[in-house]
């Protein structure tokens, strides 16, 4: 399942995927950076990530109503809302970009996320290289 292209991941301190040593084996070439709050992952980071080789991003904050600092994870659906419409704009697929909400206590449902999301980029890798 190791691709070819990067994958980053923006995360919440908080959640405990940043833990997680396996997700490299799972899906390849991925860079994490971990925020205080994913409230404080600005679009300019998530275009950032972009602009220095990644070919998809991954937001991932706490759980609705279970965000340490009350509404970062709000806040941060909000700016990938925000980021999808600039790319599409500069004709990159907002569909390289997503929000995903992760249990603080459990990261299984993540890594099942990122499979998902890591089968989406795929296609769009494959079908951009086919054009």
């Amino acid at each position: 399942m190791k691709n070819s292209f990067q994958i980053t991941i923006l995360c919440c301190n908080y959640t405990n995927l940043a833990e997680r040593e396996d997700l490299a084996s799972l899906l390849g070439k991925i860079e994490i950076k971990r925020y205080p709050c994913s409230g404080h992952i600005e679009i300019t980071d998530i275009l950032r990530a972009f602009k220095e080789g990644a070919k998809a991003v991954m937001v991932a904050g706490c759980s609705k109503g279970t965000c340490h600092n009350q509404k970062g994870s709000e806040r941060a659906e909000k700016r990938v809302l925000g980021a999808k419409k600039i790319l599409e704009e500069i004709g990159i697929e907002p569909e390289r970009v997503e929000m995903f909400y992760v249990s603080r206590l459990d990261s299984g449902d993540f890594v099942e996320k990122a499979k998902a999301f890591y089968q989406r980029v795929l296609s769009l890798e494959l079908k951009e290289r086919a054009q």
